[in-house]
């Protein structure tokens, strides 16, 4: 009588292990859920419709420009180093454009506009170090 009453708690406690098992699993499924959710929220909060890009008169397709490198960059395969660099060059030649059809204030203050927007700690390193590389002597290519 003692072995049924053990091997039924045994069974018991496996139980309730794989329920809690269970539990587990689909907690970390909602997480990883709400994880691509937020990421996809990013990746869509960086909407060009709501920037007033005509305000910039005859620089508006410059500004233009640097907005969408900075959207290219959220949606990067940060896994592909070769997709990163091309990129950083787009981030890197849109500013240079923009710096030469208006001024780099004028351009920071485009550039923080749309960054403000962005929770993606990687694309904002790949946009710092496109900027970066603007900063450094690059020339507006068209």
């Amino acid at each position: 009588m003692m072995k049924k009453s053990i091997t039924a708690m045994v069974l018991l406690f496996a139980l309730t292990g794989c329920d809690d098992a269970a539990k587990a699993i689909d907690q970390a499924q909602d997480a990883a859920n709400k994880a691509v959710d937020g990421l996809q929220q990013q990746i869509e909060s960086v909407d060009l419709g709501e920037l007033n890009l005509d305000q910039f008169g005859d620089a508006a397709d410059s500004a233009k420009a640097l907005a969408m490198s900075v959207e290219e960059a959220v949606k990067a395969d940060f896994s592909d180093p070769q997709a990163l660099v091309e990129v950083r060059e787009q981030v890197a030649n849109a500013y240079s454009c923009l710096v030469d059809a208006t001024s780099e204030s004028t351009a920071e203050k485009l550039l923080n506009t749309v960054l403000s927007s962005i929770g993606n700690e990687d694309a904002l390193s790949v946009i710092d170090k496109g900027i970066e590389k603007a900063k450094a002597a690059q020339e507006c290519v068209m």
